[in-house]
């Protein structure tokens, strides 16, 4: 004879017993997503003291083209500045790759500091200032 919960538990009533937590709970959230917020909330503080940050525009790709381009190193690249087009239809454009990053870190804490690490080499030069002035203390 079934019970009420169907085929879902075994006749010793184990097994499934449904979500074991709910979407809005940060663990529902990927690696991939945790990283893309973390970018937003680092270029969000940068563009609280540098107005000018507010006209880049961010990505986050997992890993960066195989063939750099004949200006950037062959060593290892962990984001990428691309300036705005001279036409004016191309915003400027950072973005950070993801993986080469994360490979490199073991914590959370190693993680942002090498993403803030990216954005304020890139952002300091866009905006002209040193890369430690780029985010507030």
């Amino acid at each position: 004879m079934r019970g009420l919960t169907g085929n879902r538990r075994d006749r010793h009533g184990r097994g499934a017993r449904g979500v074991t937590f709910l979407p809005v709970v940060p663990a529902w959230r990927t690696r991939r997503e945790k990283f893309d917020q973390l970018v937003v909330d680092l270029a969000t503080l940068a563009a609280r003291k540098h107005p000018e940050v507010g006209r880049i525009e961010f990505g986050v790709e997992d890993i960066p083209p195989s063939d750099p381009a004949e200006w950037e190193s062959p060593h290892a690249v962990l984001g990428r500045l691309f300036p705005a087009d001279k036409s004016g239809k191309l915003a400027t454009r950072i973005v950070v790759y993801r993986l080469p990053i994360q490979w490199r870190c073991r914590t959370t804490q190693d993680t942002e500091q090498a993403v803030k690490a990216v954005l304020a080499e890139h952002l300091s030069s866009e905006i002209g200032c040193l890369p430690e002035e780029v985010f507030p203390a």
